[in-house]
């Protein structure tokens, strides 16, 4: 499940577009402004963040430029600004996209997906390969070094979540609410069981897996 933050000052398109990749099955956090918005990037991390350019407190462009000074997230500019200097500014200040509205929801969903894949490593196969590991999406299958690995469905979610985030440290709260949900009541170290457990059936590749004491864990990007 995908996380997006959409910024927007009119309700009537926070509204639409909550409903629709809600629907889709994505997470989705609204801000009405762009100061909000660069703050929630602060204290969340999301899978791609959408903004429109004018809004008021903090436009688009300064949170844009304020978001990068900490997140290399995609970030997606709707506005109904379409010059060329309005589009060029927008890839000037740290987008990775730029569409004027209005727009058809399907094509930005589209969009959108091929966005966050591209940034996670996810290929046109719906694969994803990292240090000798590969996650194949759509036979939830694992490969390491050719060799196949059978995953427990959180396993395969856990090591996705991991791979996904490479080089990233992911506390236990945010595994327990991406893999178990908000509404987990258990003991979080359920998460450290399952780590265990993944590191036993990927061999050689367990190092992979870097424990961050009394944080969590991360999947390195190199060797």
């Amino acid at each position: 499940m995908y996380k997006l933050l959409i910024c927007d000052d009119e309700i009537k398109i926070r509204e639409t577009l909550y409903d629709y990749f809600t629907a889709k099955g994505y997470s989705v956090s609204l801000a009405e402004n762009g100061k909000t918005g660069a703050e929630k990037t602060e204290d969340e991390d999301f899978d791609l963040i959408i903004l429109d350019v004018m809004m008021p407190v903090m436009d688009g462009l300064t949170a844009c430029k304020a978001i990068r000074k900490h997140t290399d997230t995609p970030i997606l500019f709707l506005s109904a600004l379409g010059e060329e200097d309005d589009v060029l500014k927008g890839y000037k200040y740290g987008a990775d996209d730029y569409i004027i509205k209005p727009f058809p929801l399907s094509v930005l969903n589209e969009k959108i997906v091929a966005m966050i894949n591209r940034y996670k490593g996810i290929n046109r196969n719906n694969q994803l390969s990292l240090r000798g590991i590969t996650l194949d999406y759509g036979s939830r299958k694992v490969f390491c070094n050719e060799r196949e690995v059978i995953l427990a469905d959180k396993d395969f979610r856990l090591l996705a979540l991991l791979m996904e985030n490479k080089g990233i440290v992911l506390s236990r709260e945010t595994i327990l609410f991406k893999i178990w949900g908000y509404d987990f009541d258990g003991d979080e170290r359920v998460v450290d069981t399952h780590i265990k457990r993944l590191r036993k059936s990927l061999g050689d590749k367990a190092r992979c897996i870097t424990t961050i004491i009394g944080t969590g864990y991360r999947f390195e990007r190199d060797d």
